[in-house]
């Protein structure tokens, strides 16, 4: 049980994370209006909700891939037998493992930049190689979603729903049940 609850977690850690940031630069920038109406801004809400944002988008970025919710062209492989499109998207994710690398690296030599030569944010004084990790961390966490994914889909021979697709079949349930 506890196995299950363990990897329950891993398994949707950047989901947890990205509601967390949301919330966050949501209230702040919330916070921000009101107190602007005040009279009183708050002079580091913009500068720390706009890092939340990145965090956001880049964990995000991460989750999308182990749910396979990113956009990729497909139409030409309804063409080809099943087998032709599976392999051909396994050889893009093999691209794209090779882009998440490149991305690492150059993230990690970014960060690496920053603590060499240190640059602290304007309004919150915070060190910007903290900022920066996130590229680094990022791509690294979308790179083994990659991998559990084509894990998922050529060894447990499970396959991947589409979210959207399960979204629109639950809404066009909903409908028919509504109808009757």
């Amino acid at each position: 049980m506890l196995k299950k609850i363990v990897l329950n977690i891993l398994d949707n850690v950047e989901c947890y994370v990205c509601e967390i940031l949301l919330a966050i630069f949501v209230t702040i920038l919330f916070m921000q209006i009101i107190m602007r109406e005040i009279g009183t801004p708050l002079y580091w809400s913009e500068e720390i909700s706009r890092y939340c944002f990145v965090w956001f988008v880049f964990l995000g970025a991460s989750y999308a891939a182990r749910l396979s919710a990113h956009n990729r062209v497909q139409l030409q492989f309804k063409f080809f037998p099943p087998i032709v499109g599976k392999i051909s998207m396994s050889l893009m994710d093999i691209v794209w493992l090779g882009f998440n690398m490149v991305m690492t690296w150059k993230g990690i030599e970014a960060v690496q930049d920053l603590i060499e030569f240190p640059y602290a944010t304007p309004a919150l004084n915070w060190q910007l190689s903290y900022v920066y990790l996130i590229f680094p961390i990022a791509f690294i966490l979308m790179s083994i979603r990659v991998l559990q994914v084509n894990y998922i889909r050529w060894i447990l021979k499970k396959e991947i729903e589409d979210p959207d697709k399960v979204d629109l079949e639950k809404s066009k349930q909903m409908f028919q049940e509504e109808g009757k």
